[in-house]
């Protein structure tokens, strides 16, 4: 009888050992269910810089042609011709550093079977470009400007739209860190602002990321002003 009683106490102690500890388990499970399904208060916000900043490069394909009917009588041409050119930029203020000329483009229309040999006055026809790029963007676009005053020399300069003055700016590394810090700014201040609607404060930064550069013209017409632009994304921890 002793035994049983024993017995019995033993299996109630163990039942009740058991009890307790899938109640602790239980309690515990539940705690760290509880830390993880809470999740970070988080707001995401962009933050924009703009400036506007002048073109530091210029660069201008200055192309002009000339016909002939004697190969070597066009060669005395294009370098007669050539010479007046680069006499030209360099009395508006350039010199050889700021340009290069390109070896010229020469072609037969003796041998082009499109073309009718009663309408060509021309045996040969010869494109010269004189590529000016240079960080005078003053004088490459004066020199641009006053290009007609080369028909003097019955030398027509070319002013179709691969002729064009293309202004480029050059400086971005320069200017960078201090977008960068600008659109941070005003990410920041419009994270504030969330926060104060929703009865929050702004925490510390939990992720970011710099979206690129962009340059553009300023406005049509207005291509030696450059606009450039960056946008940061940035999310922030909220806190109570």
């Amino acid at each position: 009888m002793e035994k049983a009683d024993a017995k019995s106490k033993i299996s109630l102690y163990k039942g009740i050992m058991i009890t307790a500890a899938i109640i602790i388990s239980s309690l515990i499970i539940a705690g760290g269910f509880g830390r993880i399904a809470k999740p970070d208060r988080v707001v995401s916000v962009r933050g924009l810089a703009e400036r506007e900043v002048d073109a530091d490069m210029a660069v201008w394909p200055l192309t002009f042609s000339i016909g002939g009917n004697n190969l070597l009588q066009l060669q005395k041409e294009i370098m007669d011709d050539t010479k007046i050119v680069t006499a030209y930029l360099e009395k508006r203020g350039l010199t050889p550093d700021d340009y290069t000329v390109q070896a010229p483009a020469i072609t037969d229309t003796s041998v082009n079977p499109y073309m009718s040999e009663n309408k060509a006055r021309f045996t040969y026809i010869t494109k010269q470009v004189i590529l000016v790029r240079s960080k005078n963007v003053t004088a490459v676009k004066k020199a641009q400007a006053d290009s007609l005053d080369l028909m003097g020399s019955s030398i027509a300069v070319s002013q179709d739209y691969d002729s064009k003055v293309q202004y480029e700016f050059t400086g971005l590394n320069n200017i960078k860190p201090e977008m960068i810090a600008e659109a941070t700014k005003n990410a920041r201040e419009a994270a504030e602002q969330f926060a104060r609607d929703s009865g929050s404060k702004v925490g510390k930064i939990k992720s970011a990321s710099q979206g690129l550069f962009t340059i553009d013209d300023a406005a049509v017409g207005l291509e030696e002003k450059k606009a450039v632009r960056v946008v940061t994304t940035v999310e922030y921890l909220l806190k109570d």
